[in-house]
């Protein structure tokens, strides 16, 4: 009787070079796409921080700004690139006819103090004027180490009087719309938030 043999063909165990290398660049092109979608999110979860940052400094520096000039009757102009705000003045009894008067003029503002000699003031680098606009910008200033921010005033429309009598003479804005522009940036400059408050007067 034959014996049967059976004959099992050789197996090698392991990876082709060739299925190394494609199994290589699969892998690196798995992880390059992980990697960028990773950084990303990183820079758009820290550029979210900075914007929050940024929009929290502009409505701080707003509330500042309107909390030091709420209240006021008149903007002097006249004054190289400076305005400074005015109220008028306090009515008084008059001498010769018994009433109560005011007289003609303005007197220094600050809401934040009750006797003031000096007047809230801004002044800035630059002013322009355009048809019935006049525009007041600061030098770019900064806040912290991160930060920096930059103050336009714009006046459209202003009526002016000019106060020759009393103790502070000079050209003022009566009636006019103030548009407060704050522009604050990061240091980098890769990101800006704008914040605009206007008053009518």
């Amino acid at each position: 009787m034959r014996r049967l043999i059976k004959v099992f063909p050789q197996r090698n165990d392991g990876f082709s070079l060739v299925e190394l290398l494609v199994a290589i660049v699969i892998a690196a092109i798995f992880s390059a796409v992980i990697l960028t979608v990773f950084i990303s999110g990183t820079k758009s979860f820290q550029a979210t921080g900075i914007i929050s940052e940024l929009r929290s400094e502009a409505d701080s520096s707003v509330g500042l700004i309107l909390n030091e000039i709420t209240g006021f009757d008149a903007i002097r102009i006249d004054q190289a690139n400076e305005l400074a705000f005015y109220k008028k003045t306090l009515p008084s009894l008059s001498q010769a006819t018994g009433l109560l008067e005011r007289s003609a003029g303005f007197v220094p503002y600050n809401a934040n103090q009750e006797d003031v000699v000096e007047p809230v003031t801004y002044r800035f680098d630059d002013k322009q004027t355009e048809q019935t606009t006049l525009i007041y910008k600061s030098p770019l200033e900064n806040i912290n180490e991160q930060t920096s921010m930059q103050k336009t005033f714009t006046l459209s429309r202003p009526e002016t009087v000019t106060i020759t009598t009393g103790d502070y003479p000079g050209v003022y804005v009566v009636h006019g719309i103030l548009t407060i522009t704050l522009t604050i940036q990061s240091v980098d400059q890769e990101e800006t938030q704008t914040l605009t408050s206007t008053i009518g007067f």
